[in-house]
């Protein structure tokens, strides 16, 4: 090849090269439309979809989550919560999905289509008038004179049209609102389009967000009596192919010191969020019991969520000790809910997981005939319990033993008590014990090699509770953990780790 041809070809390739280079790095533009999953230029975009209400905040969270992150992609699409959602079950693509109201993240995870949710914002309608309220718009009522040309959002679109409909319902005025609508005014597909009516003269009122009326200034806003807040969500689609960059970005959106900031400059109420770590790091206390069915969930947890879970198992007793001596984990995961109770000063709201009772555990041909409390006072017996002073287990069991009046006459029975229950299952096991005071949880792994003696009292059942502290700054995170515990998933692991699994209603913003 000639010298001419040859740098003629190189000159190419560099040109192409540069131009392919140039269409990774061009910052993804935001765009009314909806994404195209399958474009291969675009598969390590995040696609995210935004309620229109928020595009404000959003636009300049995202600009500054680039400049923190500048090899991160996100590719926004505004609309209506509701437009929006129905684009999501059509297309059945996207990373995530921005509702102005929680129950459209409802009606997403009734539809299995999503994942974590992670609250951002609250919200509120108010009536919209141009400044000075020359209409003289002071209620509801006013909306419907002949002389006031209202717009409202559609309740098919829009959040904030669905909440204006449910709350008008409530009041009995919803049918004379939309006739008023139908004859002087529009239904629009988002809160902006109905804001910006207003300010142009177009509409005289306009039922809108609070947020949204802060953000013009030709408008101020009139409550509307009994307009109950309701709550931004974010959530990860279950169609997600970039979760872990997708949850990195929500956390970001939703941390206290980051989007919730900006959130905050632009008039919305935002929730409480979570201090903002690139990894977040957070210590996780949970008696020895809990370690064989939540180890996995852990484990899968950490890799989603891009943080580090350091975790203390041990018994419940040394863990309060740790506790009273200063430490303080972001998560108490107890083996009963009476080592809670000990320190419950120092957590928010407590959760019931699961359960699991106390059983006499004897070797599988069972060579003493043991077949209740009674049977382990006789003389000779080799009986084996856990520490009261470290363990749960150990605990209850005195606790039990001393209800069943059968203590004292035990008592001579047991030798040293054990710091964990794997200990006592394996004495038994290896026939050093005669029987031994455990979980059933604690055996169920060997089961095949024992014989399990059910005990008939009430005080025979433990029950493992999660609580996260007060003063974590991953609460959110922390609640997600928790969702994980609780899911399909998280239940099977501890029905086969031998728990009994207790389920409860999940708070709203979950």
């Amino acid at each position: 090849m000639k010298t001419p041809v040859k740098f003629a070809v190189a000159s190419l390739l560099v040109i192409f090269g540069l131009a392919a280079y140039m269409a990774w790095d061009t910052p993804s533009l935001e765009k009314s439309g909806s994404p195209h999953p399958n474009s291969s230029s675009k598969s390590r975009v995040i696609e995210f979809y935004c309620a229109a209400g928020m595009s404000k905040p959003m636009n300049e969270i995202i600009k500054a989550y680039r400049e923190d992150y500048p090899g991160r992609k996100v590719e926004v699409s505004y609309g209506g919560s509701g437009t929006l959602l129905t684009k999501i079950r059509a297309q059945k693509s996207g990373d995530l999905y921005l509702a102005a109201d929680t129950s459209y993240i409802q009606i997403a995870q009734e539809k299995d289509f999503a994942e974590e949710s992670i609250p951002v914002a609250r919200l509120w309608p108010v009536i919209v008038v141009k400044k000075g309220n020359p209409k003289k718009i002071l209620t509801v009522n006013d909306l419907m004179r002949e002389d006031v040309r209202v717009n409202l959002g559609n309740p098919e679109a829009a959040s904030v049209g669905k909440k204006t409909k449910n709350l008008m319902e409530t009041l009995d005025m919803w049918e004379p609102l939309k006739k008023a609508v139908d004859t002087r005014g529009n239904f629009k597909p988002t809160v902006n389009e109905i804001a910006n009516d207003v300010k142009i003269d177009a509409a005289d009122a306009a039922i809108v967000w609070n947020s949204i009326a802060t953000q013009y200034p030709e408008l101020e806003p009139v409550e509307i009596e009994g307009a109950a807040r309701g709550t931004v969500t974010i959530c990860v689609l279950k169609f997600a192919r970039l979760p872990h960059e997708t949850l990195h970005f929500a956390r970001y959106i939703c941390a206290a010191d980051r989007g919730l900031k900006i959130f905050r400059k632009h008039g919305f109420e935002s929730v409480d969020g979570d201090v903002w770590a690139d990894r977040p790091n957070i210590m996780y206390f949970a008696g020895g019991l809990n370690r064989h069915a939540t180890e996995p969930i852990i484990s899968s947890f950490e890799k989603r969520e891009g943080c580090t879970v350091e975790t203390a198992w041990m018994g419940c007793g040394l863990l309060v000790s740790k506790m009273k001596g200063g430490e303080t984990p972001d998560v108490y995961h107890t083996c009963d809910t009476s080592f809670h109770a000990m320190v419950e000063d120092r957590f928010g709201q407590l959760t019931n997981i699961s359960q699991t009772d106390i059983i006499i555990l004897v070797p599988k041909n069972n060579p003493k005939n043991i077949k209740s409390l009674e049977d382990l006072t006789k003389p000779g017996m080799k009986v084996g319990i856990g520490d009261p002073g470290k363990t749960a287990m150990g605990k209850l069991t005195v606790d039990l033993l001393k209800d069943e009046g059968v203590y004292e006459e035990i008592k001579t029975n047991i030798g040293n008590p054990f710091p964990e229950a794997p200990m006592v299952v394996g004495q038994v096991t290896q026939g050093a014990l005669d029987a031994g005071l455990v979980y059933v949880a604690n055996a169920h792994a060997q089961r095949d090699k024992v014989r399990m003696i059910k005990i008939e009292s009430p005080l025979s059942s433990a029950t493992q509770t999660y609580a996260v502290s007060k003063t974590s700054k991953h609460k959110h995170l922390m609640q997600r953990l928790l969702n994980r515990l609780r899911s399909s998933a998280g239940q099977e692991n501890f029905v086969n780790a031998g728990f009994e699994v207790i389920t409860s209603p999940r708070p709203e913003n979950e």
